[in-house]
């Protein structure tokens, strides 16, 4: 967990137990964040874990000898295993969160038995992206994984290239990391959810109210809050719509259907469906159409 007393300059500060996400838009911003990740766990005697997808893990292995770690020592002694996604994400072809953690929580016991101090471990998540069972509860996974790390020996660098992820899904991943790099910096995320409120019903307003404590923070003493951002709090809470429910309450608006909404999203179209029809419900809505003109309206959408 984030220490909040405790300056993050680099990533070269995290410590076991930090739960991070990189955002990159280019190779050389990801490598930015990777290599002193890498080099650190390696330097600090951990056991080194690296999933790659879009990368291969031949290109992985060259990169990590083009910066002068020597891959084949590393992995005779067991201090470094490189995996491809479907080899630790995706067992018998589905995608399990609570499997996942398990496999962490094994891996970790595997490095300590082991004697190294820690476990370090990072995988680029555009595995996703693919129409795969089980990958619409990504985001599931990442909220429970802050039940995992806090008080472990592992430390987790998630790698997404917000290009290829929509926005909807960036803020997402935003609400479920404590700790955010971009570049080779790394900051205490102020967009953070405790996994007990996002995983909970009513996430919206948590989460708005989260933000606003935060922005009232940051503004200067005695200016009152945006009356626009108070009264979307104020009708989110009354509606009690989850931030994800008004994501596709927005796409609904833009005249989306459940197909499109789900590519959008990367959930399946009955999930999406199912998400209309709860909006639907709890707006007392007859039609898409009218939650569209009831959203725009309210304010909700814009």
């Amino acid at each position: 967990m984030v220490d909040e007393t405790r300056p993050l300059r680099s990533v070269d500060d995290l410590a076991p137990g930090d739960h991070a996400c990189c955002f990159y838009e280019t190779e050389a911003e990801r490598q930015a964040v990777l290599v002193p990740f890498l080099r650190q766990g390696l330097e600090r005697g951990h056991k080194v874990s690296c999933i790659v997808d879009a990368d291969t893990v031949e290109a992985a292995q060259a990169r990590l000898r083009g910066i002068g770690i020597d891959v084949e020592a590393c992995v005779a002694r067991g201090q470094m295993v490189i995996r491809t996604s479907d080899d630790a994400y995706i067992e018998n072809g589905v995608f399990d969160p609570d499997a996942m953690i398990t496999f962490l929580r094994a891996e970790t016991a595997q490095a300590l038995a082991g004697g190294y101090e820690a476990l370090s471990i990072t995988g680029e998540m555009s595995w996703v992206l693919r129409p795969l069972p089980g990958s619409e509860r990504l985001i599931e996974y990442e909220a429970k994984l802050n039940e995992f790390f806090p008080g472990s020996k592992c430390r987790g660098l998630c790698q997404y290239d917000w290009r290829a992820f929509g926005p909807a899904l960036v803020m997402d991943v935003l609400s479920t990391h404590p700790i955010a790099a971009v570049g080779a910096a790394a900051y205490d995320n102020y967009y953070y959810v405790s996994p007990a409120t996002f995983l909970g019903h009513h996430l919206s307003a948590a989460q708005m109210g989260h933000w606003m404590k935060h922005l009232a923070q940051r503004k200067p003493r005695g200016e009152p809050l945006p009356r626009k951002l108070e009264r979307r709090m104020r009708v989110q809470n009354l509606y009690a719509l989850t931030f994800r429910e008004l994501t596709v309450l927005g796409l609904v608006a833009a005249g989306m259907s459940d197909t499109q909404i789900a590519t959008s999203l990367h959930i399946s179209t009955l999930t999406a469906s199912k998400h209309v029809a709860h909006i639907r419900n709890k707006l007392g809505a007859a039609s898409r159409t009218e939650a569209s003109m009831r959203a725009l309206r309210e304010g909700l959408v814009e």
